[in-house]
């Protein structure tokens, strides 16, 4: 009696040091009482706790600690779909990837039957371009299940992720066999991809025809617009995109897409009248929609409209939507023009109007002057900023490989590559910097640079076939005839052409 007095005593003593010492009321007196027995759903308990505890940090804005419980809940709580996940988003965020892909896949033990979680796990692998694991999992996911039977939305999912991932790699076939085993193609995302195969075999006219008929019987949707805009304006079939942008925008006024569509098309065709009348019908019908006027500054950047640019920008910044973005389009939009010198007269202008962006856009503001300067032949000033620009850590890839296109477009070849290479580093799965770099070595002869990063490319999807041809072609000549390596690497591009 004594005995179980006593453990009653520290059981009792145990539940109110956890539950009051330790923060954590949703204890159970039961997983003291019967500790170690109920070790697990003790420490699935805390752990969920942890995680909710997390979640109302993450509302009020404290990061650190939420990270903090949400890494030690989620290690005690690996049930938890929840913690998890949004465990894996911080490690993204702080340029982890690699812990969140161990973390998303370990998770598939618990969440197989989850779509939000293998939808979450599945855009997580493709994004990383881990395309051959993704198809290993969703094989072995679809083990057993009936094919050319009709699949329920999880085996869908699944089967359409697969296939996406044999399109990366260009397993045409293979993409194909499992779009027809599935079904997917009865469904829209189905469909888009079994076009996306066919354009790519260069089946353009049946992929263009199947676009057609896909646009009459869903005329509201706005994935199918979009690619069928995009293969018509690769194809260069500039008046059947007017046609079509033109029908939506009769039809869906209230949708910006095709306006902003209908610009460029003005602007490509030198239609200034036209263009004049859709930014006034723009500013019209969405000055109170930050995306569309984003969307309109980012047009004035691209197409070199300056004025335009900054009338955005005082827009946006006289009716309190955000109007950073605007204003470092206006500066990008003189460069754009050749309007060197009034680029940098606009990035100390703005920076005098918003003190606090020397320092939050200071990456930013080092590369759009680099490329003025560079552009006005002030070599000295210019790569002063461009250092200053390069030293910053934490610049996107995608930012870089803008910033290098820009200083190609000003003579400043060399320094557009060493922005190029950082763009490699900081994101070795980058094709597009890569690709970009790849071109810049053809062109002086640096040859060892382009064996190597030839190779890299060779590894992921679906190397551009024009590059590789170049390649080959420059490689195969006597100028690279004493490079270590080169048969064998010859070999390798030809299999891939």
């Amino acid at each position: 009696m004594l005995g179980l007095v006593g453990w009653l005593g520290l059981a009792t003593g145990a539940y109110l040091f956890v539950k009051y010492r330790r923060d954590f009321s949703e204890v159970q007196f039961k997983h003291m009482l019967f500790y170690p027995a109920e070790r697990e759903n003790y420490r699935q308990a805390r752990g969920d706790y942890l995680i909710s505890v997390s979640q109302k940090e993450l509302e009020a804005k404290k990061f650190r600690e939420a990270f903090y419980h949400l890494r030690v809940g989620a290690n005690l709580a690996p049930h938890n779909r929840d913690g998890r996940m949004l465990l894996a988003q911080f490690y993204v965020v702080w340029q982890r990837p690699d812990l969140a892909h161990n973390l998303l896949v370990e998770g598939l033990e618990d969440h197989s039957k989850d779509r939000e979680y293998l939808q979450t796990t599945f855009s997580f692998l493709l994004q990383r371009q881990a395309d051959y694991e993704l198809i290993q999992i969703a094989d072995r996911l679809l083990a057993g299940a009936e094919r050319n039977g009709v699949p329920d939305e999880r085996l869908r999912l699944i089967a359409t992720a697969r296939a996406t991932a044999q399109f990366f790699r260009g397993n045409y076939d293979l993409a194909e066999d499992t779009i027809r085993d599935y079904r997917i193609a009865d469904s829209t995302d189905g469909r888009l991809l079994a076009i996306r195969v066919a354009w790519e075999r260069g089946e353009r006219e049946s992929a263009l025809a199947a676009l057609q008929s896909m646009t009459e019987e869903l005329p509201d949707n706005e994935q199918v617009y979009a690619q069928y805009t995009a293969y018509l304006r690769e194809d260069k079939r500039d008046d059947e995109m007017r046609r079509q942008a033109v029908l939506r925008q009769l039809s869906y006024p209230d949708r910006p897409r095709a306006r902003i569509d209908l610009l460029y098309l003005y602007d490509k065709a030198n239609e200034e009248n036209s263009l004049k009348m859709g930014v006034e019908d723009l500013f019209r019908d969405f000055s109170a929609s930050g995306e569309v006027m984003l969307a309109l500054g980012d047009f004035a950047a691209n197409t070199g409209r300056p004025e335009l640019a900054r009338r955005v920008y005082d827009h946006c910044k006289d009716t309190q939507l955000p109007w950073d973005g605007a204003a470092l389009m206006t500066v990008e939009a003189y460069v754009v023009a050749k309007r060197y010198r009034e680029a940098l007269e606009a990035c100390t202008g703005l920076q005098k109007e918003n003190p606090e962006w020397g320092k939050r856009f200071y990456s930013v503001f080092n590369g759009l002057q680099a490329i003025a300067n560079y552009g006005l032949s002030d070599v000295e000033a210019a790569e002063l900023f461009l250092s200053n620009f390069l030293a910053q850590s934490g610049v996107r890839a995608e930012n870089l490989v803008a910033v290098s296109n820009r200083l190609l477009s000003v003579g400043a070849d060399d320094q557009a590559r060493l922005v190029l290479a950082q763009a490699v580093r900081s994101d070795p799965l980058n094709q597009t910097a890569l690709t970009g770099l790849i071109r810049l070595d053809l062109a002086s002869g640096r040859a060892e640079a382009v064996i190597r990063h030839i190779e890299t490319l060779l590894t992921m999807r679906t190397p551009p076939r024009l590059l590789l041809r170049e390649a080959y072609n420059r490689l195969a000549s006597d100028r690279f005839l004493l490079i270590p390596q080169r048969s064998a690497l010859l070999n390798d591009i030809k299999k891939n052409l």
